[in-house]
């Protein structure tokens, strides 16, 4: 699934990725739904993550995401590095991939590993929980946006302010059951903000738009 994603990109763009991305979230959100919960919750997290579920459809559509997000993190050049270390005789073990990612980069991933892989925390679910316009000189307006994650994975998740004639995109990291702050500047009247671009996977993407009032953009 990964793979034809990147051919996808490759041949039409990042939407038309993201396009084929879309068709698997359904079933990524119906299986992380579905799951049997007799267990203790930190077992039911051990017991159905990346690396020990046996659900064809939650491993094929999750590792797509999970390889995609690790992408936008950081970076083709440091993925294909860590690809090039890869020596099949070594992996041995769950954590083979990811410190050979981990070598690659100075952030600090062991949260998106232990969110994603090593544990099934489920999917997060991203709402802009509040965003204040200011006037700025000569001209512009400065967004601080608050984005809350009501669910239990984080991600770094793409935030985009639009107005009239554009676009500003940042990248924001929200843990799971937190909130994240960032300051977005623009040149006009922001009117809408759209926190996830489709490449994270979310439990409700109904709540991913935020609009903004006239009076609100022009203080």
């Amino acid at each position: 699934h990964f793979a034809q994603a990147l051919y996808l990109e490759h041949q039409s763009g990042r939407q038309a990725a993201l396009d084929y991305m879309g068709l698997h979230r359904s079933a990524l959100s119906a299986a992380e739904r579905e799951k049997p919960t007799t267990a203790p919750r930190s077992e039911d997290e051990v017991n159905h993550s990346l690396v020990n579920t046996a659900d064809e459809e939650l491993y094929r559509s999750k590792a797509m995401y999970v390889w995609w997000m690790l992408r936008d993190m950081i970076g083709d050049q440091a993925l294909k590095k860590a690809f090039a270390a890869y020596r099949s005789e070594q992996d041995k073990e769950p954590s083979y991939m990811p410190r050979l990612i981990q070598a690659q980069t100075q952030r600090d991933l062991e949260w998106f590993f232990d969110d994603w892989v090593y544990r099934d925390r489920g999917l997060p679910d991203f709402k802009v929980a509040s965003a204040f316009t200011r006037k700025t000189l000569p001209e512009g307006y400065m967004l601080t946006i608050t984005v809350a994650n009501l669910g239990a994975a984080g991600a770094e998740v793409p935030l985009t302010v639009r107005f009239a004639g554009g676009e500003v995109t940042k990248r924001l990291l929200v843990r799971g059951k937190s909130n994240g702050v960032i300051r977005v500047e623009v040149q006009k009247p922001p009117e809408e903000i759209v926190v996830n671009d489709g490449s994270v996977p979310e439990s409700d993407t109904t709540n991913n738009t935020f609009k903004i009032e006239a009076a609100d953009a022009s203080k």
